[in-house]
């Protein structure tokens, strides 16, 4: 590990699993400081236990807008009032087909996967901008945002505008020396689809049949994109949503 982001103060949501603990463990090992955060306070338990340096964690059920008011309050008290990085990365889906979809079960996708990134990241810019802090944020989008798949219409409409949110919020916040980004992974093997690699293995090589690379990612490869991103390796880039899909969306 490199070190290059020793004394910076990160949020990582939904750090208990998949992509968002693969990043706390590559922030961490590059000398971050972090605040993890999760609804599953075992697996945030675990994730803290499995880290090196001194972390902090926080359970939150990020569909409220006062648990992401904590969120940023928490890291500011804890860290002086100096957050440098935040990686929006938690998210949920639930399949269901589209004239089946209920409305709870899309206004609860919506919160989480869409508000809530809007919500910490207009609390951290605001707050880097009164420390005069030129930090990065990164959000975790999908190639779902531009090829849908059946049966996950409010996954796919929430991570369409999380691509939206991104380069808007990159455009805002460029003059203040802030960088916003966004990667948007293909198939890749975390919880979120762990029951349809156990119980549907057919439909998972499917999908995994359009992907020129001929396999899924880890959560590990999607976590070097989003540690790239918020270093200052890219300090020249804002507002670009990095496509990390095997070639999937190459046809």
């Amino acid at each position: 590990m490199t070190g290059r982001f020793s004394g910076k103060n990160a949020i990582v949501t939904g750090a208990a699993s998949g992509i968002g603990r693969a990043t706390a463990h590559r922030l961490a090992g590059d000398g971050a400081n972090l605040l993890c955060v999760d609804r599953d306070e075992a697996g945030l338990a675990d994730l803290l236990a499995s880290l090196t340096g001194s972390h902090i964690a926080l359970t939150a059920d990020l569909s409220l807008a006062q648990a992401c008011t904590e969120v940023v309050q928490t890291a500011l008290r804890h860290w002086d009032g100096r957050i440098d990085i935040l990686v929006n990365a938690a998210a949920i889906l639930i399949r269901q087909p589209i004239l089946e979809h209920s409305r709870e079960t899309w206004d609860l996708t919506i919160d989480i996967n869409l508000k809530a990134p809007f919500r910490l990241a207009r609390d951290v810019v605001a707050s880097m901008i009164e420390g005069g802090i030129r930090g990065a944020i990164a959000n975790v989008g999908s190639i779902e945002a531009v090829l849908p798949i059946a049966g996950h219409a409010a996954y796919t409409a929430s991570k369409g505008a999380v691509t939206m949110l991104t380069r808007s919020a990159a455009f805002e916040t460029a003059p203040y020396g802030i960088r916003v980004n966004a990667v948007a992974p293909g198939a890749t093997a975390t919880g979120m689809n762990a029951d349809l690699r156990r119980d549907d293995p057919d439909r998972w090589r499917e999908m995994l049949s359009g992907t020129p690379m001929g396999r899924h990612a880890l959560p590990e490869e999607i976590a070097s994109v989003i540690a790239f991103l918020v270093s200052d390796e890219a300090s020249y880039v804002t507002g670009a949503v990095v496509t990390a899909d095997g070639g999937w969306t190459l046809h």
